[in-house]
């Protein structure tokens, strides 16, 4: 059985980069070498916003890590230079300390299993905590790590990690 350190050993001095909100206090981190991901035009559903729709008619172009951490259904605290932001604060605020941590490199990741909680940290000092939230789903995930192959892991809410596999494109 694997470990969280055992899962981010490969992170370790990877630089990180593009932290992004995506929904609520949900955001992504990337790791390690950059590259392209398009994704193609959409053909929006009828009851689609004309805002949504022509976002979804363009191809959209993206600069993703290795690897990709999604940080979604959790409480967390980053913490940078004195400054902290959790899930609770603006979206601004968050921004504002994400650009701070960008181009620091990760140094460890731990996990504390009696809390189900995890922190990584960086090399000039910026840390991520994160631990289940005391409403969430137990089987929800706190973060999930994906890797450019689409495959990935999540750490649950009740501490068991979640595995996929990337899909074998001669199954369908």
């Amino acid at each position: 059985m694997h470990s969280v350190e055992d899962i981010f050993a490969p992170l370790i001095g990877k630089i990180a980069f593009s932290l992004t909100q995506t929904y609520g206090s949900c955001f992504f981190i990337q790791f390690g070498d950059p590259y392209l991901q398009i994704r193609e035009p959409i053909e929006p559903k009828h009851a689609s916003s004309e805002k949504s729709k022509t976002s979804l008619r363009r191809r959209r172009v993206f600069v993703v890590g290795t690897w990709s951490l999604l940080v979604q259904d959790c409480n967390w605290m980053l913490t940078n230079e004195q400054r902290s932001v959790c899930q609770d604060d603006a979206v601004d605020d968050m921004e504002n300390l994400f650009r701070g941590v960008e181009g620091q490199y990760l140094v460890s990741a731990r996990c504390v299993e009696e809390t189900n909680s995890c922190t990584l940290e960086f090399d000039m000092g910026a840390s991520l905590r994160l631990w289940p939230r005391h409403d969430g789903d137990p089987d929800g995930d706190q973060w999930r790590l994906h890797y450019k192959d689409k495959s990935s892991v999540g750490y649950t809410n009740n501490g068991s990690l979640a595995v996929e596999s990337k899909s074998d494109p001669d199954k369908a």
